[in-house]
């Protein structure tokens, strides 16, 4: 193959790797907040065809026995008798099954947001193998999939709840994906839960008085008092490390992810932070934050340059953009919550944040995006979410 061609097919691989690892979460503890309760921000980031979807779907009562929709070799997850109201942004695909990208929020004020966890077993022949751990690395059934989501934030009336359900959920299937980034969330408390394939996971409540950012890499090392972690990571070493022990260095420490991070630390809490050895799970702002903050966070663009893509200097090879809103995201959000679920805000734009007019919503309240579905169309989206648009 001729040089040049070779050249541009590795930048485009490159660039579609990025793209689907982009999305970057800005989340704010109650006392940090200038509204007094938790607000979680997000920029869904994904390379290829989607559209948004706005759906509310109703509460459902379930027969003895019933399964969730089947996933392609995919846990066999049952329904409860009940499942809650939730509201769905979904992120549709013109080709694949279905997107990680989507938001949730139930009825009883918890929410739900995901980024990828940018684990890679082989980068730019540098090879990262996940080692083997015995029931650690298991999967039952294929392991959990998009189901995982639902069956969390259909099931808890509380991020702790919600924790719990999902830990309980992996220590019962495994998790099907290289790794994952969670942040669920009600007006009281923010938890990041960090997911790695089979039974892999630590998860950390993000301080009351703190902001917390995360790209697309592991942020949590080092197990501290409070955290909630897999049994076997339990009989590890003092030292052990989560981010070191299953995240190749050029991951945690690329530019790509680092300026992205630095960033919206930046806009959103007041800090600047130089170079550092890994990233802080949490800081302190140096003043109150809005969701406006939150916002022009994700909004942002470095160097105050317009386009929504910063080219920076290459290493090893490659070309990385490293700008927070970006020519692929498809949605950006910020979750403002309430004391009551009918008053939690949903700014939302079903595009880049930087040109994309926010839309206020109260979705519990009646107050839902542009085209969003509810009742029957809702649950009729639920049951076709694993079909790309193109079978439609």
């Amino acid at each position: 193959m001729n040089n040049k061609y070779l050249i541009v097919l590795l930048l485009t691989l490159t660039a579609s790797i990025n793209a689907l690892q982009a999305c970057t979460a800005v989340v704010v503890g109650k006392k940090a907040s200038a509204t007094g309760s938790v607000i979680v921000g997000h920029n869904t980031d994904l390379g290829g065809r989607f559209v948004m979807r706005y759906s509310l779907v109703p509460a459902r009562v379930h027969e003895k026995g019933a399964l969730m929709v089947q996933e392609p070799d995919a846990a066999k997850i049952p329904e409860l008798e009940r499942s809650y109201s939730f509201y769905w942004a979904e992120v549709k695909s013109y080709t694949e099954k279905y997107s990680p990208g989507d938001h949730m929020l139930n009825e009883h004020g918890v929410t739900l947001i995901s980024n990828n966890g940018g684990v890679v077993k082989e980068w730019l022949g540098v090879k990262y193998s996940l080692k083997e751990e015995g029931r650690a690395s298991e999967l039952v059934e294929g392991g959990l999939k998009h189901n995982f989501r639902r069956a969390v934030i259909e099931r808890a009336k509380s991020a702790r709840e919600a924790i719990n359900i999902a830990t309980n959920l992996i220590e019962t299937w495994g998790y099907a994906m290289p790794s994952r980034i969670f942040t669920i969330a009600d007006k009281d408390e923010a938890w990041v839960l960090q997911v790695v394939k089979g039974r892999r996971y630590i998860a950390r409540r993000c301080p009351d008085d703190a902001v917390v950012v995360y790209p697309n890499s592991l942020t949590i090392g080092k197990i501290e008092k409070g955290d909630i972690v897999a049994p076997h990571l339990l009989n590890k070493p003092e030292d052990f490390h989560f981010i070191r022990e299953y995240q190749g260095p050029r991951t945690w420490r690329s530019d790509y992810n680092c300026y992205r991070w630095r960033s919206a630390y930046e806009i959103a809490a007041g800090i600047k932070f130089g170079e550092v050895e890994e990233y802080p799970f949490s800081t302190v702002p140096a003043r109150k934050v809005s969701w406006e903050d939150v916002k022009n966070a994700l909004s942002c663009h470095r160097e105050n340059k317009s386009q929504c893509d910063d080219i920076i200097h290459p290493f090893d090879g490659q070309s990385n953009t490293v700008s927070v809103c970006r020519r692929n995201t498809k949605q950006s959000m910020v979750c403002v919550f309430a004391p009551r679920p009918e008053d939690i805000v949903v700014n939302v734009a079903p595009g880049r944040p930087c040109s994309t007019k926010f839309q206020r919503c109260r979705p519990f309240a009646g107050q839902l995006p542009k085209g969003a579905a509810t009742g029957k169309e809702a649950y009729q989206r639920l049951l076709d979410h694993i079909k790309p648009l193109k079978e439609f």
